[in-house]
């Protein structure tokens, strides 16, 4: 596989702020000017109710934007106690379900083909950043990260996977591999949990590894041909999100992984 075009230069004629200062962070670069500027200009867009503007409806804010923006705000130094923080904390708490997990905003309307979010059912993956944004601030022993935790325990699905949502039995991979992961760092790799995970994931990155070598894959019994999501997605959780979830078990030295970005 070969890029068309240069992918950074790309991001930043294309980009948004938060898109270009994360890959400044990436490279060490979020205190030199043009880092600062865009972190100026991440800040100006906060709204009064402590969240960043959703990119489903940018007059709203959005808990998966706001999370990954308090994490950013976190890698490049901004203090846990500024208000910029404490404003992002304080309306991500406000949509934690009474059972532990946590949902998209209920103020806003989620297309249908937005399928990795609800504002009705709490979210796995969503829940397992937060309870990561959480463990960064130091509130690993608050209630509602320990809350957050035991609901993600619950979730677990019998075959030792996870859905998107709670109660599904389906199974996600980039989902089931993210809380495996998490599970590991909160509980160590000799508790059942990641130990059930771990073995599902080495069998979905085999998978990975085949689909990349035949040039399709099958979803719900439909043919389709792989894409750049389906080959890379596994090595790029870090410019968005930092060394976090399903990033502790990709590793890039894997024969599986890197057929994957050859193919």
């Amino acid at each position: 596989m070969e890029f068309r075009y240069d992918a950074v230069s790309f991001i930043f004629k294309k980009g948004d702020p938060f898109t270009k200062l994360c890959v400044l962070e990436m490279v060490g670069l979020e205190k030199t000017s043009p880092g600062k500027k865009l972190l100026l200009d991440i800040l100006r867009t906060q709204k009064k109710d402590g969240g960043f503007p959703s990119k489903i409806d940018e007059s709203l804010s959005g808990v998966k934007e706001t999370e990954r923006i308090a994490s950013l705000l976190l890698r490049c130094g901004w203090p846990k106690d500024g208000l910029s923080l404490t404003g992002c904390m304080r309306f991500l708490l406000k949509n934690q379900t009474e059972e532990g997990g946590f949902r998209e905003s209920p103020k806003l309307n989620i297309p249908e083909e937005v399928v990795e979010l609800s504002n009705r059912k709490a979210v796995t993956w969503l829940t397992a950043d937060l309870i990561d944004l959480l463990r960064q601030m130091g509130q690993e022993h608050t209630k509602a990260c320990q809350k957050a935790i035991n609901w993600l325990r619950r979730m677990e699905t019998p075959q030792g996977s996870w859905g998107l949502f709670e109660e599904d039995q389906g199974v996600d991979p980039d989902s089931s591999a993210q809380i495996t992961f998490l599970m590991q760092k909160l509980l160590g790799k000799e508790d059942p949990l990641y130990k059930r995970g771990s073995v599902l994931f080495e069998k979905h990155l085999d998978q990975m590894a085949q689909n990349a070598q035949a040039g399709f894959y099958y979803l719900k019994g439909e043919k389709r041909q792989n894409d750049i999501y389906h080959l890379t997605h596994l090595l790029g959780q870090s410019m968005f999100s930092g060394k976090r979830g399903a990033d502790a078990g990709y590793n890039i030295g894997d024969e599986r992984v890197k057929k994957s970005c050859r193919e």
